[in-house]
């Protein structure tokens, strides 16, 4: 089965939370295969997993990274599809004078490409592409 989400990392990261989001944890469960993670937040959770000192709570969350993500999502490339998607983008963008950071300008350009719905709590990070891409994002957070 194709993935038709592409979770964020403030979703998959919630799995990890002492207390998380009951409704969020649900849904991910629900719809872990048909869930896929972009190597940019990939890289992103690995980066502050590493900054970490050593300790219980590193390795606690690296056990998560690689047992609990890793081994039950795909994590899908930033590739030259989504290069061209996100130079567009960024150029489009920058003559609107909506900047956006790069991470993220990465993280929609590879929902864009894979034709999925970014699945995000910080959908307001993402507006901005609304008016001028195909992007669709959705908060598991504030649904019922």
């Amino acid at each position: 089965m194709k993935p038709i989400y592409l979770l964020d990392t403030n979703i998959y990261s919630e799995l990890a939370k002492p207390n998380p989001n009951e409704e969020v944890v649900q849904k991910v469960i629900q719809n872990q295969k048909r869930s896929a993670i972009p190597v940019v937040a990939w890289s992103e959770s690995l980066h502050g997993v590493k900054r970490l000192p050593e300790g219980v709570r590193k390795e606690r969350l690296e056990d998560f990274l690689l047992n609990q993500i890793q081994g039950f999502f795909e994590i899908l490339p930033f590739d030259s599809n989504c290069a061209w998607i996100y130079t567009d983008l960024k150029v489009r963008l920058e003559q609107n004078g909506t900047p956006m950071p790069d991470s993220d300008l990465k993280i929609a350009s590879t929902a864009i490409s894979n034709g999925m719905i970014l699945v995000t709590r910080n959908t307001k990070d993402f507006a901005a592409l609304k008016d001028c891409s195909t992007l669709a994002f959705l908060d598991w957070f504030s649904e019922s």
